[in-house]
């Protein structure tokens, strides 16, 4: 007997996660997979309190993680003057003062990703996704291979060309180059020693790569602002930018085509995505890459939650997918509409309070020391990691952090630590993983 599933408890638990998603998401190297461990973690009984809650309780919080972690990205990953020149447009917008103008932008590329998905998959995509997934599947550890390929060979020394002789710029160039191949491998073992060996309690093997990467990606941030001791510019919270609706369309396109990628190939992820999407879609200007990074976001993260949703496909992409997915089966296509209604509700309700989160947080950093924000950040991201992992979680944290503050250092690229993930699969999936797994002496 099935259990009948109404719009009001779509619309409640889509709501009430887009709610937490949206408390928590502003914080950097936090992930709304943490969250959603904590909760199966704490409250076990809310999953048999409905078989509907969890699913669209996930969505809605993935779909407000989605926007309301631009704010982490723009206000709290500020670097000293000396890589004003190498970072980010949306660094170089906070400290002109105009971080909220890049929230904006971020968010406007964000509501269209969130559109054009829900629009796509309740439509055209109901049959192109089966034939696409027929056609590609086989090829997924080529494709793989390609991108990680990819990612090496587009890696643009940002150094060289300020050093006086041709040998400096020559070493400085290959210094940013080695360091990504150094920070791929060294996160990838790292990687592969927490996936397979039992460092982790048992009760917390799901959640086995999560204090990788609040490492990777934040306290290796946060450990950056606490040495840079910046203060940041009075910031303008009007709710008003200047652009042209080619950068907003090109950069719309650019973010579905690389998000798209990221969604329904296994392992790519948004970044990567990101990356390949703004080549095929030759987005130019600072306008178009921050609108892309908000479709990107969306499509990926959202996308890849709302294919388990088709009733049909059963395709699994994602850490919150397999969380979800262990526990809930879609049985009707009802089910996949309504997915789709409570994306496009929970982005536009998104959209409005990540802007209003902007404005709190511009002008708390306005008034609150930047240093004492990124210390409670930090303490904030300690505790969550031993909450979920233990004590084991702390070292395999610190380690982390290691590694995404080298790649700080060399300047280049941060996505080079997906090498957690990318490696133990890329060699699984090419019956290698067994030679690495004698090289290190586990097993």
């Amino acid at each position: 007997m099935e259990t009948f599933i109404s719009p009001l408890d779509v619309i409640s638990w889509s709501l009430i996660g887009a709610a937490l998603g949206l408390v928590f998401s502003w914080m950097p190297g936090f992930h709304i997979y943490n969250l959603l461990a904590l909760v199966v973690l704490l409250a076990p009984s809310f999953i048999t309190l409905n078989p509907y809650a969890l699913p669209y309780f996930a969505l809605g919080a993935v779909v407000a993680f989605s926007f309301a972690s631009s704010i982490a990205s723009t206000y709290l990953s500020v670097a000293d003057e000396s890589l004003m020149l190498m970072l980010f447009p949306s660094q170089r917008y906070l400290m002109l003062g105009r971080g909220h103008s890049v929230v904006l932008l971020y968010l406007i590329g964000a509501f269209g990703g969130a559109l054009f998905l829900s629009l796509f998959s309740l439509t055209i995509g109901i049959y192109v996704m089966p034939v696409i997934y027929n056609l590609f599947s086989p090829y997924y550890t080529w494709i793989l291979a390609a991108v990680v390929l990819f990612l090496f060979l587009s890696e643009w020394p940002k150094e060289g060309d300020r050093e006086e002789s041709g040998i400096k710029r020559l070493l400085v160039a290959w210094r940013q180059i080695l360091g990504g191949v150094f920070v791929f491998f060294a996160s990838g073992i790292l990687g592969f020693i927490a996936t397979y060996t039992g460092l982790l309690p048992t009760e917390a093997a799901y959640a086995r790569l999560t204090p990788l990467f609040i490492g990777f990606f934040g306290m290796s941030w946060v450990i950056r602002n606490l040495l840079s001791r910046r203060t940041l510019p009075r910031q303008n919270t009007k709710d008003f930018v200047e652009t042209h609706p080619t950068a907003v369309i090109n950069g719309i396109a650019s973010g579905v085509i690389g998000g798209g990628i990221a969604a329904f190939f296994p392992v790519i992820t948004g970044g990567m995505g990101a990356l390949i999407g703004g080549h095929m879609a030759s987005g130019r200007g600072d306008d178009t890459f921050m609108v892309s990074q908000g479709a990107a976001r969306v499509v990926y993260y959202v996308g890849a939650l709302l294919l388990l949703f088709m009733p049909t496909a059963r395709i699994t992409r994602g850490a919150v997918a397999w969380l979800i997915g262990g526990i809930y089966t879609p049985k009707t296509w009802l089910e996949f509409y309504y997915a789709g209604f409570a994306i496009i509700l929970v982005a536009a309700v998104s959209f409005i309070a990540t802007l209003y989160i902007s404005k709190a947080v511009s002008k708390l950093l306005s008034v609150v020391s930047y240093v004492h924000v990124s210390l409670v950040v930090a303490v904030f991201l300690v505790l969550l990691t031993y909450i979920i992992t233990g004590p084991t979680g702390i070292l395999l944290l610190a380690v982390a952090t290691v590694i995404g503050f080298t790649a700080q250092v060399f300047n280049t690229r941060i996505s080079y630590c997906l090498g957690a993930l990318i490696l133990p699969v890329l060699l699984s999936m090419t019956g290698t993983s067994g030679l690495l797994l004698g090289l290190l002496g586990i097993g």
